[in-house]
């Protein structure tokens, strides 16, 4: 581990109560196969206090480099899902499309795209496991559980990969 252990913490920290907050969405969405404006809206100055955080962790890193990282994650995460909203015709909602690119600012694109990936594994998991129990096609199923489960996964890795 490098630096300070009370500021290298710092983002881990941010990440770890980001997921309080993914989690409400989550929790949200599983009831209400929805995730609303107001929310995401509240949530974007909690996102944007990752970027002075990451400025305070890493006192060698500039400023405009945590910027950069920030938008390019959230750029990834908002172009992938509208990509793959748009070719499967509305598979995606709106919701999760604006929350991926939120969490884009904390996690950055690498971060994301991981997150992502295996929120994606968990979503295929479930499905096959629903499948095989029941032999009944789900219909829709929320994608911010999956999300939270992805974003907690890489939480964690990126905690145990620094210590």
């Amino acid at each position: 581990m490098t630096g300070i252990p009370s500021v290298s913490k710092l983002l881990i920290t941010h990440h770890a109560l980001t997921l309080l907050f993914l989690a409400g969405f989550a929790l949200y969405d599983k009831r209400h196969h929805r995730i609303r404006n107001a929310a995401l809206l509240a949530f974007l100055p909690w996102c944007l206090l990752s970027l002075p955080a990451a400025a305070y962790a890493c006192p060698g890193a500039a400023f405009p480099e945590a910027v950069l990282h920030s938008v390019l994650g959230s750029l990834s995460g908002f172009l992938l899902l509208l990509s793959v909203s748009l070719a499967t015709d509305g598979g995606i909602g709106g919701g999760d499309i604006k929350l991926a690119a939120l969490l884009g600012i904390p996690f950055g694109a690498s971060g994301l795209m991981a997150a992502l990936a295996l929120s994606c594994f968990f979503a295929l998991l479930h499905l096959g496991i629903r499948r095989a129990c029941k032999r009944k096609a789900p219909g829709n199923i929320p994608f911010a559980p999956y999300l939270f489960f992805g974003c907690l996964a890489v939480t964690l890795i990126q905690h145990f990969h620094r210590t």
